[in-house]
């Protein structure tokens, strides 16, 4: 019951609450999204930041660890979503999971109905850039990956890649330079 009351309380008033950078009302307004969306979501960690207008269905089959912060206009659809420690996000990116059928060609493919919700797992340390989509072809974002801005990500991604472009492709490795 209580969850219901949340979901109404997040969507129809929180989500459309003042950005956190706005002055005076943005740290109350990231307050009340962060507490509803707490309670919405499968499981949270500690210091979970959700920016406005953020769309994740019922939470229920979102998981997140530690300081994640999820950016404004961020969207989830049909993804089962894992995310570990330390994500950075910024605004207006997608999360496009599922996928219709299209195998018959004696049937619109409107009417061949869809394959369901794609698991999608987020390693640790991880930044996402300005509008990127991700697909469903991703299953996978290894540690501490950085996704370029605008980038369509269509397959996994190693740890420690930097990727950018449509589609997203691999740019460099981040190397350890504090031995330098």
């Amino acid at each position: 019951m209580f969850r219901l009351l949340y979901l109404c309380l997040y969507y129809g008033f929180a989500q459309y609450l003042p950005k956190s950078t706005t002055p005076i009302l943005g740290r109350a307004a990231i307050g009340i999204r962060t507490f509803l969306c707490s309670r919405l979501l499968n499981k949270t960690g500690q210091k979970l930041i959700v920016e406005n207008r953020v769309y994740f269905g019922s939470g229920l089959d979102i998981v997140v660890g530690d300081e994640v912060g999820f950016g404004s206009g961020f969207k989830c659809k049909y993804f089962k979503l894992t995310i570990g420690n330390y994500l950075m996000m910024g605004e207006d990116v997608l999360f496009q999971g599922g996928q219709h059928n299209f195998h018959r060609i004696d049937i619109p493919m409107g009417h061949q109905g869809g394959a369901g919700k794609t698991e999608l797992v987020i390693e640790d340390d991880v930044w996402i850039g300005l509008r990127c989509i991700i697909l469903g072809g991703c299953k996978h974002i290894g540690k501490g990956v950085i996704i370029g801005a605008g980038s369509v990500v269509t397959k996994d991604i190693p740890d420690y890649a930097i990727v950018g472009g449509n589609p997203a492709k691999i740019i460099r490795f981040r190397t350890d330079n504090s031995k330098n």
